[in-house]
């Protein structure tokens, strides 16, 4: 179906690029790195963003659910996918059959696992996570040595990697370092029993970024290579891959002591110019950013106004200037209005502001250099 409400997500997959380079070049040799491409690739696309950087020569892909490996085979990725949440009771003979490594963290997964691979007639290779102090996947640190104790039965699986995921990498680094520690010991203890575990991974963007010790031989970068900082002293020259724009519906004029929007939540003190665009929390606009986030329209910040819509949102346009017209580009998301900004005045993180654009926003790949923020161009499907 052609597209005809002018609100868009471009990513450019140029940029993607340049931040793996740019992550890259913090890295001693020896270290790999696993772009996170979970939810499709943090909203950028998982299909485009993984075949960008296979080109650009990224060494694995971390999904999160079998599903989402299917998806990248099929488009024809072929480098080597882990799947983070392992495999549901009906995912083994897929993973297997897709070439997928899952991780693995119980023993009822290790049997599946294990018939699915004598079935196939080839053992399959797994990384082992390890809870450290996250209190989500992974078997317990304490007890980890009788996980591997008991793993040695069944003889269709290969370890391969081990794996732990931090819990607070991006503040005080003196309990990721203790998981770090924990994380240690029991790749020893993998190693004691004759497993030879190649590949050890711990860390997201921020300890890759930031704390060298604990890089292991792989990380797994996922903010960071779509351009998202974990900490402002974080930026090894990254830039953010989206951009969210759209255009503006409709312009009125209303009096002082006029409302706006549900539960009339914004009145005007004075006169007031008002611009409504197609875009609301249906499209993932958060509705925790009802009077608390700008846009931009001519490189200008307009304050939104009134309760976020499913479908609308109006912003306060009156000091603009050139006078905000019907069909007016204003940008939503991008270097002028990064996903930190509009995570800080929501209440979330950047994270879920860019996974949470849905499918109602098309996501078109072009070059965002040639449309700087304060630059108006004409819209295109």
């Amino acid at each position: 179906m052609n597209q005809i409400r002018p609100t868009t997500a471009t990513i450019d997959l140029t940029r993607v690029g340049a931040n793996l380079r740019a992550v890259r070049g913090q890295l001693g040799s020896g270290i790999a790195v696993m772009a996170a491409v979970k939810g499709d690739a943090y909203g950028h696309g998982a299909v485009p963003v993984a075949r960008g950087l296979e080109s650009a020569g990224v060494d694995w892909f971390g999904v999160a659910l079998v599903e989402e490996g299917r998806a990248l085979r099929d488009a024809g990725v072929r480098t080597p996918i882990l799947c983070l949440e392992g495999v549901a009771r009906e995912g083994a003979e897929a993973a297997i059959e897709l070439g997928l490594t899952p991780m693995l963290f119980d023993l009822e997964s290790a049997a599946r696992l294990d018939a699915a691979a004598r079935a196939a007639g080839r053992p399959v290779a797994v990384h082992l996570k390890v809870d450290t102090g996250m209190g989500r996947l992974g078997v317990p640190y304490g007890e980890f040595e009788a996980f591997l104790d008991k793993l040695a039965n069944f003889m269709w699986i290969r370890v391969e990697g081990m794996a732990t995921h931090f819990a607070e990498s991006e503040s005080d680094p003196t309990f990721t370092r203790e998981q770090g520690r924990r994380f240690r010991v029991a790749v020893a203890a993998a190693r004691a029993r004759s497993w030879e575990p190649t590949l050890l991974h711990a860390s997201n963007s921020a300890a890759a970024l930031g704390l060298p010790d604990l890089r292991f031989n792989l990380i797994r970068p996922g903010l960071a290579l779509y351009g998202l900082p974990p900490r402002p002293d974080l930026n090894p020259g990254l830039r953010p891959a989206m951009r969210v724009t759209t255009r503006v519906l409709y312009v009125k004029n209303i009096p002082a002591g006029y409302g706006v929007s549900y539960g009339r939540r914004w009145i005007a003190e004075r006169p007031t110019r008002l611009a409504t665009l197609p875009v609301g929390y249906a499209d993932g606009y958060p509705r925790a950013l009802s009077n608390r986030a700008d846009v931009l329209i001519h490189g200008q910040r307009c304050p939104v106004r009134g309760a976020v819509c499913m479908d609308l949102v109006m912003v306060d346009v009156t000091d603009v200037v050139p006078a905000v017209r019907v069909d007016d580009e204003v940008e939503l998301l991008g270097e002028g209005i990064p996903a930190d900004e509009l995570a800080e005045r929501a209440g979330t993180i950047s994270y879920e502001i860019v996974t949470g654009f849905s499918q109602r926003i098309p996501r078109r790949y072009a070059a965002l250099d040639a449309h700087p923020p304060s630059e108006a161009h004409a819209w295109s499907s």
